[in-house]
């Protein structure tokens, strides 16, 4: 699911910053313009293609669409999920507006953090409903397809959507254990119904326990020429969005567009061959990320990457990645030897006082196995966050998180247990202040630490 995605996602960004659009042929590519032409459609076709076969999948398995699936209860190692966090409950909603607008409506959530997050078929998040985007009253919402003109109910906001499938991912903040009936009462607020029928068609989300793995990790890598066959029916489907209209005639020399079968050209069944492993070759080598302290992060996702090549990478392990302005993981897989993070040594993470990760929501670090999945321990703690109850600061302010096999010889309330082999950790703000999402403000290093 949502943050499921993202973590696999920071795991597998590098540190180099990726090539801007528009792309030329980097990784040795032939200098056929029309072979280079068709690298760039594979990669610029990269998040529709994906789209389109999460929807498949989604059909083949029953999926309700206009409504929102959610998860009730919050992350442990028992689901075998990669990467989920254990701060909110997950839902989602495939949103199809070929139709007609859908209306949104959402409770009061009494400064609960949430978020309803809204991707179009190319994988940008075009709009938010939450706690950082529209506060956390109750509101009234229209999701309109393109080109809607129309009346909207007294009071309702209008939010145009860039395509008419629309992916939704929500997220809702769990203070604590007794928290949870409450966090529920806010998920099952978030209903979804048809314009036409407003109020009264309104309907609330539907129990799903494990949504989580409603976006499996695609393998594109054998698609051949009949991936572009596939890219020309999404696109003329799901037209692109005016911000990524440009680049779009350059295709047809290599006779690829909406509509458009170029596998069925004998002359062209080569060149596209070729365009799938060049093209991948190219997502996996381009790196976003930027390393501080040890830690890796991605600061470059808007709400619209206008880069080809960076959009593939964000979302070639599905969509649903928050924009650096609602979130924010930064991500270490080694200690500060360089070598990879395993139960034989011990770490700690202190903070100074006074300098706690600037944030307007919450902050969370989680454990996971080499596997991604939350690993199971005597505490059954899986992270430690500004709501873990019983943390021990130091006099100045401190706060000093150990990450070790056994039981700290100081005691257990800033403990987060790590396993005997090899994991990895995920550091996740969300709603980050300016300081922490220009990059002012600096995650401290792992350090080595006494048991």
């Amino acid at each position: 699911m949502a943050d499921a995605i993202s973590t696999r996602r920071d795991f597998v960004l590098g540190t180099a910053a990726a090539a801007a659009w528009p792309m030329t042929g980097a990784m040795g590519a032939t200098p056929d313009p029309h072979a280079l032409v068709a690298e760039d459609a594979f990669i610029w076709g990269f998040p529709l293609v994906l789209t389109g076969r999460y929807l498949d999948l989604a059909k083949r398995k029953g999926a309700v669409f206009n409504r929102f699936c959610v998860t009730p209860t919050l992350a442990t190692p028992a689901l075998n999920v990669a990467g989920p966090n254990v701060d909110t409950l997950y839902g989602y909603a495939w949103i199809d507006l070929a139709s007609g607008p859908l209306v949104l409506a959402v409770p009061d959530t009494h400064d609960r953090y949430y978020s309803i997050q809204f991707v179009d078929a190319y994988g940008n998040t075009f709009s938010y409903v939450g706690r950082r985007q529209t506060g956390t009253k109750a509101g009234v919402y229209v999701l309109t397809p393109p080109g809607w003109a129309g009346k909207l109910p007294d009071g309702a906001k209008q939010i145009p959507a860039t395509t008419s499938l629309v992916f939704s991912l929500t997220r809702t903040l769990v203070r604590g254990d007794k928290d949870l009936a409450a966090a529920q009462q806010a998920q099952q607020g978030f209903t979804l119904g048809p314009l036409a029928a407003y109020p009264h068609g309104q309907k609330q989300p539907i129990p799903q326990e494990n949504a989580l793995n409603v976006l499996p990790i695609l393998d594109l890598s054998k698609s051949g020429p009949a991936y572009f066959d596939e890219l020309g029916a999404l696109a003329k489907a799901y037209p692109p969005p005016s911000q990524d209209a440009d680049g779009v005639p350059r295709f047809a020399r290599a006779g690829i567009g909406a509509g458009l079968t170029p596998s069925r050209n004998p002359a062209l069944v080569s060149l596209l061959a070729k365009a799938v492993p060049g093209g991948l070759a190219r997502i996996h080598a381009a790196k976003l990320a930027t390393v501080v302290n040890g830690w890796s992060v991605n600061y470059k996702i808007t709400n619209f990457i206008r880069d080809p090549l960076e959009r593939a990478v964000v979302n070639q392990v599905g969509p649903g990645a928050h924009i650096a302005k609602e979130a924010l993981y930064f991500s270490a897989n080694g200690g500060p030897d360089g070598k990879p993070l395993g139960g034989h040594t011990a770490y700690k993470l202190t903070f100074p006082g006074g300098h706690l990760p600037p944030v307007d929501a919450f902050w969370s670090l989680t454990l996971y196995g080499p596997d991604y999945r939350l690993v199971e321990n005597p505490l059954k703690r899986y992270a430690i966050n500004d709501r873990t109850a019983g943390l021990a600061y130091g006099r100045d302010g401190s706060l000093s998180i150990q990450i070790q096999h056994a039981a700290p010889a100081a005691g257990q309330s800033n403990w987060l247990p790590a396993p005997e082999g090899p994991y990895k950790l995920l550091f996740r703000t969300y709603q980050p202040r300016p300081e922490l999402y220009d990059g002012t403000y600096k995650l401290p290093p792992l350090e080595v630490a006494s048991a």
